[in-house]
């Protein structure tokens, strides 16, 4: 057992951070007793609210800080940079809580949507394939229409979502820092292209022309080139280049790129009109602005629709659409006036990330659904005649059937060259899912990955294996067992999912029929994995709180094999307690247990009736000597320190978990008898002997009488049982089962005390036999722990003791043992009794010569008083011999017992005497003394 829990120790050494708890904590409050189904839906949906928040907030403390001395005033001009992380755990902790902000932020933007607080119930869920819905009733505002249309109001959250993602990267102004410098103007920001304006001055005066440049001749115009050798533009009006097909300056030009990529990047990152009009002026550049303003998205949800007819603004966007087309000197204007116009090819040209590509497709299908919405506000014939005129871009169109449109585009990014490392990073592959609409399959996957991974070097019994669908798994998309964080999100989400859905089934709204069963069985290995994860952080007592998510009867299967590694009684207690205020049923958990762990000790592997693994072996070989007849072996159970087998000791504990629960003692009975014929069939004496001391049946009767062991002829009462089942409240076994299980759980546990109780002798035996020779030597007569000299009172007082345990404890194998259960049919018990009882009471004839030689030859009286009883006329032991075949050496051990009786010398010692009892039933050693 030692070296079990110095095992127990080794494995459950990991160390959670405190998120682990608080999220376990804000989860408890979701599900705490006495709250209404609506009032549980409300506060779970706020779960990842409170879950992204603490992400941000690890997220903050984990990144470094800037050092400060603290003293005087914080110098504000002196720029002090932040130091940066360089250790490479670090740098990898910091990226998995930027991933886990970016999770939480999605799963809080989608999950109110899929699963409001009142809807109907026919609406699907978020985690079910969208349905696109026909065009909704009709709105009369941009705010209406996103209220209207779930599946606008859908992508609109994600466009914000990749929005919010994006604002977390490198200033702008970093962004630009290169291309700035590149334009030579130092930290000048303003006053637009510095060095082509100081061209065309300085042309004009070099020429003398007062006129614009464009009007000279030809051939003067030809030499007005840039410092590169370009056609250079004549004025600075905006679309001067793009106009007269020439060049800027190359400095300006980098400082037109910088604008460009500055405008891209506020468009990308959601930027109010306020923010973007703020950052053109700056640059004294607001026709951008008003350029920009047309139909802005901004990531704060105020949607701005410039303050123009629809007609207008339809016209801007085919405008804007145009330009990223044809127009344009620069990738980023093009893909600014691409994402305007709802455009795909030109956005995409600049895109670096996955968030990136997805933000063009998204972006492209909410602009052709606000377009179409416009249209709708257009008398019909404006409307007719400008999508005849002016062409538009039409992502829904482009992107075909709108059933299943996200999941295509994901798994195009799954293969595209530039996105697919990204796109199978467990984080990113984990929020693809919840876009998608497909995290049901995601998490029958990564449930298949995880109990791939836990079964690969040996069968697990907490994450059994389950069948794939035969769909073509990467692994590396999803977490591994290993991977802790990402194994907790993944759960949380399961754990938010599937109680949404529980919620809906208790309110009557129609199921989701997206997950099937086996697809749930398979998921639920998930928060499975993550019981296990807690059980090795030392934080059992949240398991129960996670299991009670699960569905029965995976809910007892998780919660008993983590539950089943309990050694001590008190804890057992609490987490009964625990387990039970979570709504799960402890009397169905602790059989369920009991049952799972019987089930794994295997007990097919040997039919009843069949031959044993292994014989009993309690007499040593030879024929029988003067002093200590045939011998028993010291030890014969095996080493005491030797571990006994982990299944065994499992069926052990969960009989003691049945005693915990006070209506579960029928099932300690009849498993109990299962699990000792189990052991007695395998020669496991060690745990039988564990079982023996751990589970007792006076303690079992005690417990359901509350009274002291009373008279055991009342145990073979059918009545007696009838009144405990009643009192008790249980009618799931009848008395005449009961009684009979009882009735073998006291027999067989008899067994085990009487091996038990021969062991102890022959063991004691053993050492006075060892220093039987050893003269009393002054150097050794100290040594009280090896040696056991004739003298040693203590020694032979303990020795005294043992011999009356052991004749108290074989008493009820030597009349009827069994035999009540046999000759009701039972077999096994049979042949435990033909292969046991033999072996046994040849022990105890050694035993009582052992005795009758080293303490008082009363012993060997009891001796010929044990063959008076075998060899009676009624007696139920002869047949054993005759059948096994050893009467032989039955008659040879009492011969040899009765020889030791005639030759004895006199009165050894009169401990644990009897004769006063024999000489009652008429012995008398006298009979047997030989005169000199």
């Amino acid at each position: 057992m030692e070296s079990e829990k110095k095992t127990d120790k080794k494995e459950r050494g990991l160390s959670p951070g405190p998120e682990v708890e608080e999220f376990a904590n804000a989860l408890d409050s979701c599900l705490a007793p006495g709250l209404s189904v609506a009032d549980k839906r409300t506060r779970v949906l706020d779960l990842p609210r409170k879950y992204h928040e603490n992400a941000i907030r690890r997220l903050i403390q984990k990144k470094p800080k800037r050092a400060r001395d603290g003293h005087g005033d914080v110098d504000m001009d002196a720029y002090e940079p932040v130091p940066a992380v360089t250790d490479p755990a670090d740098v990898s902790k910091m990226q998995q809580l930027e991933k886990e902000v970016q999770t939480w932020d999605l799963v809080r933007r989608l999950l109110p949507l899929r699963y409001p607080e009142s809807r109907p119930s026919q609406k699907k869920s978020l985690f079910s394939e969208s349905t696109h819905s026909t065009q909704p009733a009709s709105a009369r505002s941009l705010d209406e229409l996103f209220d209207t249309d779930p599946i606008l109001k859908e992508r609109r959250a994600v466009i914000q979502w990749l929005q919010t993602n994006a604002s977390s990267g490198p200033d702008i102004d970093e962004l630009a820092r290169e291309l700035q410098q590149n334009a030579d103007r130092g930290d000048v920001i303003a006053y637009g292209w510095l060095h082509t304006r100081t061209s065309i001055k300085h042309r004009k005066r070099l020429t003398a022309w007062p006129h614009l440049l464009e009007r000279q001749s030809p051939n003067i115009a030809a030499s007005h080139v840039n410092s590169d050798g370009a056609p250079l533009v004549t004025n600075l009006d905006p679309d001067a280049a793009m106009r007269q097909a020439r060049k800027l300056e190359p400095q300006d030009d980098y400082f037109e790129r910088a604008i460009w990529l500055g405008c891209f990047e506020h468009l990308r990152r959601g930027s109010s009109l306020d923010t973007i009009r703020d950052w053109c002026q700056e640059r004294t550049e607001m026709w951008r602005a008003v350029s920009m303003s047309g139909i802005l998205l901004p990531a704060d949800g105020k949607e701005n629709l410039a303050d123009a007819p629809p007609p207008s603004i339809a016209l801007w966007r085919r405008m804007c659409l145009s330009l990223a087309r044809n127009g344009g000197a620069d990738d980023y204007e093009r893909a600014v006036y691409g994402l305007l116009a709802g455009d795909i090819t030109s956005v995409e040209k600049v895109a670096k990330t996955w968030d990136d590509f997805v933000f063009a497709n998204y972006n492209a299908l909410l602009r052709t659904q606000i377009d179409n919405f416009l249209l709708g506000q257009c008398p019909p014939d404006v409307a007719s005649g400008m999508t005849q005129s002016f062409p538009s871009f039409d992502a829904i169109q482009f992107h075909g059937d709108p059933e299943g449109l996200e999941r295509r585009l994901i798994v195009s990014l799954e293969s595209q060259k530039s996105t697919m490392e990204e796109a199978l990073e467990p984080n990113k592959a984990l929020q693809a899912s919840l876009i998608a609409n497909d995290i049901d399959r995601h998490l029958y996957e990564q449930a298949l990955v995880i109990t791939n991974d836990a079964n690969k070097d040996e069968r697990s019994l907490l994450l059994p294996r389950t069948l794939s669908d035969g769909t073509d798994i990467t692994p590396r998309k999803f977490f591994g067992l290993g991977q802790h964080d990402g194994l907790r999100i993944v759960a949380h989400i399961y754990a938010l999912i599937a109680l949404l859905r529980h919620f809906d089934a208790l309110e009557g709204n129609a199921p989701d029929t997206r997950a099937n069963a086996h697809w749930q069985y398979s998921q639920e290995s998930i928060v499975a994995a993550y019981t296990g994860y807690l059980f090795q952080a030392n934080l059992d007592e949240l398991i129960p709180l996670y299991c009670s998510i699960l569905a029965p009867p995976r809910q007892y299967e998780v919660l008993s094999w983590n539950m089943i590694h309990e050694q001590e009684a008190e804890k057992r207690v609490t987490q009964l307690k625990l387990i039970k205020r979570v709504g799960i049923d402890v009397l169905q958990f602790v059989e369920t247990l009991a049952k799972l762990v019987f089930e794994d000790l295997g007990d097919q592997s040997i039919s009843s009736g069949g031959l044993f693994t292994e014989r009993l072996s309690i007499l040593m070989d030879g024929p029988p000597t003067a002093r200590l007849g045939r011998g028993i072996k010291a030890d014969f159970f095996g080493d005491d320190d030797a571990v006994v087998a982990p299944k065994e000791e499992n069926a052990v504990r969960s009989l003691e978990w049945l005693l915990e629960v006070e209506a579960a003692w029928p099932e300690v009975l009849s498993i109990g008898v299962q699990v000792y014929k189990h052991f007695f069939k395998r020669t496991h004496l060690l745990a039988a002997r564990k079982l023996m001391e751990r589970v007792q049946f006076d303690s079992i009767l005690q417990n359901i009488t509350n009274q002291e062991v009373m008279d055991w002829a009342t145990l073979d009462d059918v009545d007696f049982w009838a009144q405990q089942l009643e009192e008790s409240g249980i009618t799931t076994a009848t008395p005449e089962e009961v009684m009979t299980n009882a009735r073998n759980f006291r027999e067989l546990e008899c067994l085990a005390k009487a091996l038990d109780g021969l062991e102890t002798l022959g063991s004691m035996v053993a050492i006075s036999a060892e220093y039987a020779h050893v003269p009393l030597h002054t150097d050794l007569a100290t040594d009280k722990r090896s040696r056991a000299p004739t003298g040693d009172r203590n020694f032979w007082t303990a020795v005294g003791d043992a011999v009356k345990t052991m004749k108290e404890r074989m008493q009820p194998l030597l009349g009827g043992w069994l035999l009540a259960s046999i000759e009701d049919g039972d077999e096994e018990l049979a042949q435990l009794r033909q292969d046991y009882l033999p072996e046994t009471i040849l022990g105890f004839v050694s035993g009582l010569h052992c005795a009758g030689t080293s303490l008082s030859r009363d012993h060997l009286l009891e001796s010929m008083e044990l063959a008076t009883i075998v060899a009676e006329r009624n007696s139920d032991l002869t047949g054993v011999f005759v059948k096994a075949g050893r009467m032989t050496e039955l008659v040879e051990a009492f011969a040899a017992c009765s020889k030791a009786l005639a030759v004895a010398t006199g009165e050894k010692r009169a401990t644990g005497s009897s004769s006063k009892k024999l000489r009652e039933m008429g012995w008398s050693r006298d009979l047997w003394a030989i005169k000199q």
